[in-house]
């Protein structure tokens, strides 16, 4: 990674349960190469211990204004105000936010955040319930108003059980947006120099001129994995077949449209060599005519049509796999049985695939169409995990940090 500038970073963590998300945020920035001191809230130490940040950060935890820390005064909060380059509060639950917004100071994080000079950044995370009430929508404004940055919350299955708005953005994303706020600091993002390739939507085979066979897809699962990708750092090539023009748009990625399995395969070959990560979302259209009629079919009596197979885009790109890649395919089957696990393992063998993700097709609720998805992900290890329904953006980011880490366990 290029030599970058290092910064000084006060974080403070509050009381929710996404705290345990901010032990990765500090493995990140220490990494990096940036000096954090971590100031932590009761409530916050009933969920992670300030023994763990202390640990990870490798410097002393401001846990009160009575005992300050132990290199440092009881004026504590001071100090770091003074010493550090921007504060970030992750997690700022909705009990943090209403007193910061009114200059409570009845902690050492409320303290600190109330001297701090520097940036400030808040990554919310509460119930949906919570987040949505008019008095935490105006306390929000009032603090952007005075100059405070926000990062999230997003939508997605909370602690609670309940689906919503609320989920506190992953360490990844307030990292990034960390480098946006210190002025375009390059901070390393899990997948910056890395490839990924996904292919996305359905395929068509035609009939004629006019009329084609095709495979039911939106396009939204292949489309989410690109645009997460994209905010972890990754270089995207995204193939899609004919899908709605929302799914076929990203920020910074190349966008590659295709009809046919046959002009899909082609551009995905133009760029499997010096991909790292390939997601197979695709799907293709099992059958084609075996041949096309030019023109148009005149609508009259009964039309008889002989289909044989297409090509195997996943299985023809799995002949071109090199050591150090991870292969991800997927399957859309009327089932989660012991059969439909079966098949599952077998194309994971037959195709030289890392992952694979199960979902049943016969539920409305999930798959095809649907903002949502619930997957049962198989391993090449034989390992299978259940990832229960979940918005497809945030299944995107499990997958993509699945295949990160089995990338880092390759030590490619």
């Amino acid at each position: 990674m290029p030599s970058v500038k290092k910064y000084k970073i006060v974080l403070g963590v509050s009381g929710g349960i996404a705290a345990y998300k901010a032990c990765e945020l500090v493995r990140l920035l220490v990494k990096a190469g940036h000096e954090v001191r971590v100031v932590i809230t009761e409530m916050a130490e009933t969920f992670v211990g300030s023994t763990t940040f202390q640990s990870l950060s490798g410097n002393p935890v401001l846990r009160s204004l009575k005992y300050g820390l132990s290199d440092m005064s009881a004026s504590s909060h001071i100090d770091l105000a003074r010493w550090g380059d921007i504060l970030v509060i992750a997690p700022a639950t909705a009990n943090f936010i209403a007193k910061f917004r009114t200059g409570i100071a009845d902690d050492a994080l409320l303290t600190e955040a109330l001297a701090f000079s520097g940036p400030v950044l808040l990554a919310p995370a509460m119930n949906t319930r919570m987040w949505v009430a008019s008095i935490t929508q105006e306390n929000c404004k009032v603090l952007q108003d005075r100059g405070v940055f926000f990062i999230g919350p997003q939508e997605g299955s909370l602690a609670c059980g309940e689906e919503g708005m609320g989920k506190m953005s992953e360490p990844q994303e307030i990292f990034a947006a960390m480098e946006e706020k210190m002025g375009g600091v390059s901070l390393e993002l899990p997948l910056q120099g890395k490839k990924v390739l996904i292919t996305s939507g359905p395929t068509r085979s035609y009939i004629d001129s006019v009329r084609f066979i095709t495979n039911r897809s939106s396009g939204r699962m292949g489309h989410a994995i690109a645009v997460e990708a994209e905010k972890l750092g990754a270089e995207v090539v995204l193939v899609t077949g004919p899908v709605e023009p929302r799914f076929s748009k990203l920020e910074k990625g190349t966008v590659i449209n295709i009809e046919t399995g046959e002009e899909m395969l082609a551009a995905c070959l133009q760029h499997i060599k010096n991909t790292k990560f390939l997601f197979a979302t695709a799907a293709v259209s099992d059958f084609e005519p075996t041949a096309k009629t030019e023109g148009k079919i005149l609508r009259e009596g009964v039309l008889n049509l002989e289909l044989k197979a297409t090509i195997d885009v996943l299985a023809k790109l799995s002949e071109e796999k090199q050591k150090g890649q991870i292969f991800f395919g997927f399957a859309a089957e009327a089932g989660e049985g012991e059969k439909e696990f079966i098949k599952a393992r077998n194309k994971i063998e037959k195709k030289k695939l890392d992952f694979l993700a199960l979902n049943n097709i016969s539920r409305k609720d999930i798959g095809f169409d649907a903002n949502d998805n619930e997957v049962y992900l198989f391993q090449s290890d034989g390992k299978r995990e259940f990832l229960p329904k979940m918005n497809k953006n945030e299944l995107a980011k499990k997958l993509l940090f699945s295949a990160y880490s089995a990338g880092n366990t390759q030590n490619l």
